[in-house]
């Protein structure tokens, strides 16, 4: 027998039609905002370039994603480092002033806090129920989740890069925002970077987006962007570290970071020249780390005590390729973008990372056995 349909089931077939069309209306929206048209206020690169540089100034806050595909392996110590370049990163950001601000980093659950105060940063670490406090400025340190919202990268990659070149880029909705672009474009053929495509809010130039494209590559292989944007000044109370009580852990610590341990452990004078890259002026003091070259062909070395060493040494040597040099051994992963090099001479290993072509570290690796005990 034949169900036959009934004026009630009509009418809720239909109703439901409806409540499934309004849904697939509302989900298309998204959709058809990435690509309508985005038209930006005009602004002429190099006024575009100057307002994100000096976007420091502008208030805000948002839900920021970055995301690495440069697959490095886990080095020991560098983990958290090496996961920034390789995987995704979720961020809660808010930004009242350089000296006030906070950036939470979020994963399934787990959650790590860093406040910057007036006078001290404080890390806090949801897991963990422990609150860091640093003192004294950190001249030299490793590279953090807060580095990578688009504003903080923006800014210290125009800062590197202040002679290369930029170029128009069409406009692009980022978080809501009808944003100006602009293309930097290296000038030196020693780095990796094919180019870094910037998306900035027209007025006020705070940075929304960041792409990174590796030479020789058809897409980015670092993206950082906004996916919520305010452009209000955050709530103070939220600018303030948890309160210390009995309950959770604290401690005060003026070298949080490893490069610190290292200059304690085993100082080191490293050469003035590596690979024709001079070394830059270092930070009083710090000789175990130092930055050779300029903008974004720069790379940093640094000397590694020797456990650590043999490790990291171990690690690349498994993920990478073997380097020839003089005396000891060396080996070297080139991700396409990231350069990564660990030499082993006598009783001293050496870590060198930069966006520089591997052979960049390649000849660094041999002034490196040559010229340090």
């Amino acid at each position: 027998m034949v169900a036959r349909r009934t004026v009630v089931s009509a009418h809720e077939l239909r109703r439901w039609f409806a409540v499934l069309g309004v849904f697939a209306v509302l989900a298309a929206i998204p959709v058809v905002l990435d690509v309508w048209p985005v038209r930006a206020a005009a602004v002429d690169v190099a006024a575009l370039r100057e307002r994100m540089i000096t976007s420091t100034d502008q208030p805000h806050s948002g839900y920021a994603q970055s995301t690495g595909l440069l697959g490095l392996p886990a080095l020991p110590n560098l983990s958290e480092v090496t996961a920034l370049a390789s995987g995704t990163t979720e961020m809660r950001s808010w930004y009242a002033a350089a000296d006030r601000w906070r950036v939470d980093v979020l994963g399934p659950g787990t959650e790590r806090d860093i406040y910057q105060t007036p006078g001290a940063q404080y890390i806090w670490d949801f897991g963990d129920n422990h609150l860091t406090g640093i003192e004294g400025d950190q001249p030299i340190r490793l590279p953090r989740a807060s580095d990578l919202t688009p504003p903080e990268l923006v800014r210290r990659v125009l800062g590197l890069a202040a002679g290369d070149r930029v170029e128009p880029l069409a406009a692009k909705r980022v978080a809501g925002v009808a944003a100006a672009g602009l293309r930097l474009v290296p000038g030196s053929a020693d780095t990796t970077v094919a180019h870094v495509d910037m998306w900035a809010d027209p007025d006020t130039g705070l940075p929304l987006q960041a792409e990174v494209t590796a030479r020789g590559g058809t897409r980015p292989v670092f993206v950082t962007r906004f996916l919520e944007v305010h452009f209000t000044a955050p709530d103070p109370a939220v600018l303030v570290p948890p309160v210390r009580n009995p309950e959770i852990g604290f401690h005060v610590t003026e070298a949080p970071d490893i490069l610190g341990l290292i200059n304690r452990r085993r100082p080191v004078a490293l050469p003035a020249d590596l690979g024709g890259h001079a070394r830059r002026e270092g930070v009083p003091g710090l000789t175990a780390a130092a930055a050779y070259g300029t903008g974004l062909t720069s790379f940093v070395v640094t000397a590694l005590p020797r456990r650590i060493g043999g490790q990291a040494y171990q690690r690349v040597a498994a993920f990478g390729t073997a380097v020839e040099v003089p005396a000891g051994a060396a080996a070297l992963i080139a991700t396409g973008l990231l350069t990564v090099l660990v030499v082993q001479t006598g009783e001293r290993t050496y870590l060198a990372a930069g966006f520089v072509q591997p052979v960049v570290l390649q000849r660094a690796a041999a002034d490196l056995a040559r010229t340090v005990p």
